[in-house]
């Protein structure tokens, strides 16, 4: 039986899906303007799957297109599987993915080397994957990306010194790189790994940001501005997986970018909570920013 934290929509999703199911968790808080998250056993008790209502039709329409057109291309056991959705209620009902996000599991240094290894091969495939059909992110001209990222420092109450610093770093408008079909949330909170053995396989999981941009706009300007600065051997592993080394055009992109994110990131984490991992996104961009050739 079904308990009552699942409201009445969710729960005849899940039963057409997942039959008589067990409730194992709720995983999210059910606060506005975030998606919740119930995981559930099937009628056999032998497979786990998640619902999940998104917090805006936006969001549901690219988690929804990503699970079609993104993660059949990933392979099995690398994304989580669609097994159905409703528009209406914002909701969708996927497999789980075995194994446990990566920011929260225990690696040695090779083994976190294997993992930026894969990630690499895993935005490769994403951002290599066609476009017809997948959501467009928004577009501002950059004057107003400047604007609006100086207005959130000030609201997040950064000394002036470092606003001054975000200033210049946003000063020129970044150069423009191919667009693809990217992930927009990618990291360790949303890769999944588990051991096969001797072998870590990773998957990726949280598809609702998923669209169609820059990949130096979000998922490789976190992955070189904010994730590896300190670890060269990561961010080596990460663009041998990938395929390539970055642009001059693209790193150039992703350090303005970088500036862009650190207010919302900034702002963010003050709103949840003051969450560690977030701020140490942003530090690390401001100091990033204060000197360029400080992690390089």
């Amino acid at each position: 039986m079904s308990a009552p934290e699942v409201p009445a929509d969710v729960d005849r999703l899940l039963r057409a899906t997942a039959g008589d199911y067990e409730l194992l968790g709720v995983r999210s808080l059910s606060r506005a303007g975030h998606p919740v998250v119930w995981e559930v056993l099937d009628t056999d008790g032998r497979r786990r799957l998640f619902a999940k209502r998104h917090r805006n039709a936006l969001m549901h329409e690219r988690e929804a297109a990503a699970y079609r057109l993104l993660a059949p291309a990933l392979g099995s056991g690398r994304a989580p599987s669609l097994l159905a959705e409703d528009a209406r209620s914002l909701l969708v009902i996927t497999s789980a993915l075995p194994g446990t996000p990566v920011i929260s599991t225990d690696l040695t240094a090779a083994e976190e080397r294997e993992v930026y290894r894969q990630a690499g091969q895993l935005a490769a495939v994403i951002h290599s994957q066609p476009t017809a059909g997948a959501p467009v992110g928004e577009y501002l001209p950059w004057a107003q990306e400047r604007e609006r990222a100086l207005t959130r420092a000030h609201d997040a109450r950064l000394p002036a010194e470092d606003v001054a610093v975000l200033a210049e770093a946003t000063r020129h408008e970044p150069p423009r790189t191919a667009l693809a079909y990217c992930h927009g949330d990618f990291g360790p909170r949303n890769w999944i790994v588990r051991r096969d053995g001797d072998r870590l396989i990773l998957g990726v999981i949280d598809f609702e940001r998923s669209h169609i941009e820059a990949p130096a706009r979000r998922d490789l300007m976190r992955l070189t501005l904010q994730l590896t600065p300190r670890r060269p051997d990561l961010r080596a592993a990460f663009t041998t997986g990938y395929g390539r080394e970055l642009t001059p055009e693209e790193l150039a992109a992703c350090r303005a970018w970088a500036a862009v994110d650190c207010p919302a990131a900034l702002r963010w984490a003050l709103d949840h909570h003051h969450d560690e991992e977030v701020l140490g996104y942003a530090r690390t961009v401001l100091d990033l920013l204060r000197d360029p050739s400080a992690f390089t």
